[in-house]
């Protein structure tokens, strides 16, 4: 059988509270204290023990694959950039795959496409700030996926992109087969772990602050092909159109997507930022673009729909009052 994992890194940022009074005064929409704190109480026990094991991995020619998150690299940077420099020294050997993916890991494509777009650039145009190689694969958080998350991924230069297996959509067949994706521009597709068994697997891990619901490591777990090798074992002839039209997530991620968009103020609130982008886009700042995306983190999003009915409703008016904001900047 041949295994891969790609394995998560995140570091989810807190959000303050923005009061309607504290609209347009300029408040710092990241609570630092709590991110960092957050941080610091889980890097010894938790997050250094998972690092040295990917670097381990790395020594022995293993080629671990890792998606960092941009915030997750800058709070390591802070933390330990000695661990930080031996990672971007596999990274730019080739002993380390980056995988592209959401500069937040956030569900931006759940609200706006267009929105998803600019988590994905940021992506890029951030790990340059840390290693040289340009990704060649991408995942979405969650392993979402549908047709025009594919359209999206194949137009910014990324040669293949990891998608949810899904019998259903294949006709019986399971995960682990290399599929073409159903856009205009032809684009290879890399089906993980599904809902069936199969010769071929594709784990997704949470290494830190993601949602997966596997933890842990497979250090023993090396493969003498680098995943992008896969792509090229089979003609265009031989792969099968993998259509998509509405979103599918990993069955191996803790929650389903409805869990962050069927709350009545879960819906509110993403449709206040769709229609924010949609008439903003081509105004909006990066930084008043990263707000949107921070909003839509996993965690935020269950923070409306999963607290107590009074913290979901205080959240969800906190998140619209940074929505207020970011709309009253823009206006003039």
């Amino acid at each position: 059988m041949d295994n891969y994992q790609i394995i998560h890194f995140n570091h989810p940022l807190k959000l303050k509270e923005l009061s309607f009074l504290d609209i347009g005064k300029g408040v710092e929409a990241i609570d630092e204290s709590k991110s960092t704190g957050q941080f610091k109480s889980n890097f010894q026990s938790n997050i250094l023990p998972q690092l040295k094991k990917v670097l381990k991995m790395a020594k022995e020619d293993q080629f671990p694959i890792i998606y960092f998150s941009i915030p997750f690299l800058e709070a390591l940077k802070k933390e330990d950039n000695n661990t930080l420099l031996e990672i971007t020294k596999a990274v730019n050997k080739g002993k380390i795959q980056v995988i592209g993916s959401c500069y937040f890991h956030s569900f931006s494509y759940l609200c706006s496409p267009i929105l998803f777009r600019k988590e994905a650039e940021l992506y890029l145009k951030g790990l340059q700030n840390f290693f040289d190689p340009r990704p060649g694969l991408f995942i979405n958080t969650a392993c979402l996926y549908d047709d025009t998350v594919a359209e999206i991924i194949s137009s910014m230069g990324y040669q293949a992109i990891i998608a949810t297996a899904n019998p259903w959509h294949l006709a019986g067949k399971h995960s682990g087969q290399v599929y073409r994706s159903n856009t205009k521009k032809k684009f290879n597709v890399l089906l993980s772990n599904g809902d069936g068994p199969d010769d071929f697997q594709i784990s997704l891990i949470n290494a830190y602050g993601s949602a997966y619901e596997a933890n842990l490591i497979d250090d023993k777990l090396g493969n003498s092909h680098q995943m992008q090798e896969l792509f090229m074992h089979q003609s265009e002839e031989e792969h099968s159109v993998y259509a998509v039209s509405l979103p599918l997530s990993s069955p191996s991620w803790q929650h389903k997507i409805p869990d962050y968009t069927n709350n009545p103020l879960q819906k509110a609130l993403l449709k206040q930022i769709s229609n924010l982008v949609k008439e903003h886009a081509s105004k909006l700042k990066e930084e008043d673009l990263k707000l949107l995306m921070l909003l839509v983190q996993p965690d935020h999003l269950l923070q409306v729909n999963q607290t107590t009915k009074e913290e979901g409703y205080n959240n969800f008016i906190s998140s619209m009052n940074w929505i207020t904001d970011i709309s009253l900047r823009n206006r003039n």
